[in-house]
């Protein structure tokens, strides 16, 4: 009986999201539709999914083999597990010469190590996408739309809490730790980065703290879950030429409204105020009176990064 998307990601041991670049990108198998334009996957769709699994975790770039008919993918799994009987055993993803084009191929791999507990494939798989991407493209192109997917794969019961917290820990230190060799200038301009009392989720708190180090600021990074008074304190201790608060649940709450107006109200009329995160778009309206910077992605808070610091 066909599946959804979700049983056949428990069933071939693949993400949701790698099963569908799979599908879109590869051509690796044509899952039927619902009238709601739902994918469904029969027995030979979730063998197939198993097969290329396989392969690919022995090395085989997806591309190579996508195509291939089930009965060719049998007879290479079967010639893998001959040769691995008297070889060496391949561990998951552990062929890191494998070439890895784009992004979206980063980040499947990426959720397959943070699936396998492997936080040391992880890592490495991370600052490979640095050294190949660069900083700010690691940042926009892997890490946040890895960030996103894992949210959502969570909240979806796609992943374990315990996957989710491996992964954050992973990012967290790429995230905390300055590239080799860049070193800000003692008169830059200084950003005070955190999040509202409450608010626990840093990581997009911590990827503004790496986009505004990468674009030359000074960052003094407070962590999570700090109350307004502390926040505008440490503003005006550090004379920062900017605050940037992340804001990524609740959604729309008027605690966190007030708490947003009066962190504005504390700071002075000429320190920058940034708010951004997945939830921040839900307090634009109600706050539109207040001199606050919205930043709705990475690229807008770029350019916000920039204005504001040629500015000081």
């Amino acid at each position: 009986m066909p599946c959804p998307i979700q049983m056949a990601s428990q069933l071939s041991g693949l993400s949701s999201h790698v099963i569908r670049i799979w599908e879109r990108r590869y051509g690796a198998l044509s899952p039927s539709r619902t009238e709601t334009n739902r994918r469904l996957f029969d027995e030979e769709a979730i063998e197939r999914l198993q097969l290329l699994r396989e392969l690919t975790e022995n090395g085989l770039r997806i591309g190579s083999v996508a195509k291939l008919p089930t009965e060719e993918l049998k007879a290479r799994v079967s010639k893998l597990t001959t040769r691995n009987i008297t070889g060496p055993k391949h561990s998951l993803f552990n062929a890191d010469s494998a070439p890895l084009v784009t992004p979206q191929e980063f980040i499947a791999h990426c959720l397959e190590a943070s699936r396998a507990y492997d936080s040391e494939r992880l890592r490495r798989l991370l600052l490979r996408s640095r050294q190949q991407f660069g900083q700010r493209g690691m940042l926009h192109h892997v890490i946040c739309p890895l960030v996103i997917e894992i949210g959502d794969s969570w909240q979806a019961g796609n992943l374990r809490p315990s996957h989710e917290h491996i992964a954050t820990a992973v990012i967290r230190e790429i995230l905390m730790t300055p590239v080799s060799g860049c070193q800000t200038s003692p008169t830059a301009p200084e950003i005070i980065i955190t999040t509202l009392s409450g608010e626990t989720h840093e990581m997009g708190a911590l990827m503004v703290a790496a986009t505004a180090r990468d674009l030359g600021w000074n960052v003094t990074y407070l962590g999570s879950s700090l109350p307004v008074e502390e926040i505008a304190a440490c503003a005006s201790a550090r004379k920062a030429s900017a605050v940037a608060i992340s804001v990524v649940y609740p959604k729309k709450c008027p605690l966190i409204e007030t708490k947003l107006r009066s962190l504005r109200e504390l700071l002075p009329d000429t320190m920058t105020m940034i708010v951004g995160g997945r939830a921040a778009k839900g307090y634009q309206d109600n706050l539109s009176d207040l001199k606050i910077h919205w930043a709705s992605c990475l690229n807008t808070l770029d350019e916000i990064l920039v204005q504001t610091g040629t500015a000081s």
